[in-house]
């Protein structure tokens, strides 16, 4: 792809997985797992109704709302550009839908992971559908990556999905490459993923090989792809494959590690600890502080017993 014109830059549009963790206190009213329905669709207009509502608490941008390791890095995204090009960062967000990294939101948690608290109930897919019927907090800006698509056929588009966000956004992605004008500049950063389906060749070749490279978390290492990808220039799907292939057959295998299996009570003991050091933490850090000490549990697992215990306290 050629470099744009002042007057016409190119563009290469971002979306990447929101992030658990929040830079604000999120209120119990804005906490998806405090909202019932009786099916999908209803829970989801209970929900953004509450986000409707505005006053809940105060607005910040995305890009300051979101914290952690995975978003310090996703938020320099647009600093990567190349010389006569703009980046454009948007969030996948299991309680907005999309939205542009300026968008003002209030703290909330919801996620596409499931066995949390506040997990979005049953299809993924549905719920994401349901979040783009809303108009959202950006007026007038495209709430889907179809829309996102369809609106700036011509730009690169590069998303950037856990497992759980790339399932939720599997039907809008597939009908998002019928109005791209060419199909090689949109691509799936998704490490680990087995690549699914129709949307198999829109998979970036990448795995937790590239942990070794990159460095930082198992959680953060799409997003230091993506950094990756805009920082050396590749844009579209052939490029980038040669490139990740190549990166991919210089690392060293991919370490094993042996765990120590743990009791409930012993899992219980640790959630308890962390809880007591940081009442906000989350089971989701608490697990990767579990399993970084040595220690095992199955996800499914560690979250029935997080409720369990945080349940208790309520």
């Amino acid at each position: 792809m050629a470099d744009g014109d002042p007057a016409h830059p190119a563009t290469v549009h971002v979306v990447v997985t929101c992030a658990n963790r929040k830079s604000r206190p999120i209120p119990t009213q804005l906490q998806l797992g405090e909202v019932a329905g009786r099916s999908l669709s209803e829970r989801a207009h209970r929900w953004i109704a509450r986000l409707e509502q505005g006053d809940i608490a105060p607005a910040v941008a995305a890009v300051d709302l979101y914290a952690g390791e995975h978003w310090s890095v996703a938020r320099r995204f647009p600093e990567l550009h190349r010389p006569g090009e703009v980046v454009q960062l948007w969030a996948c967000s299991a309680g907005y839908g999309l939205i542009p990294a300026r968008a003002p939101l209030m703290p909330y948690h919801a996620t596409l992971t499931p066995g949390q608290a506040d997990s979005v109930p049953g299809n993924s897919a549905a719920w994401w559908s349901e979040l783009a019927q809303w108009p959202g907090p950006g007026p007038d800006l495209p709430r889907s990556i179809q829309g996102l698509v369809t609106e700036d056929p011509a730009a690169v588009f590069l998303l950037i999905l856990s497992r759980n966000y790339l399932n939720a956004c599997g039907p809008d992605i597939r009908a998002a490459r019928a109005h791209i004008g060419d199909p090689t500049r949109l691509l799936i950063v998704s490490a680990g993923t087995r690549p699914q389906g129709d949307l198999a060749d829109l998979m970036v070749p990448a795995d937790a090989r590239l942990q070794a490279r990159f460095g930082g978390t198992r959680r953060a290492l799409n997003a230091r792809i993506g950094a990756h990808l805009l920082s050396v220039g590749v844009r579209t799907k052939g490029e980038v494959t040669t490139h990740m292939e190549q990166l991919l057959a210089e690392q060293p295998p991919i370490p094993r590690y042996t765990r120590e299996r743990q009791s409930d009570g012993q899992i219980l003991k640790h959630i308890a600890e962390g809880l007591a050091r940081e009442p906000g933490m989350s089971a989701n850090r608490l697990l990767r502080e579990f399993r970084d000490s040595g220690l095992a549990c199955e996800q499914h697992r560690f979250s029935r017993l997080f409720q369990t215990l945080t349940g208790a306290r309520k």
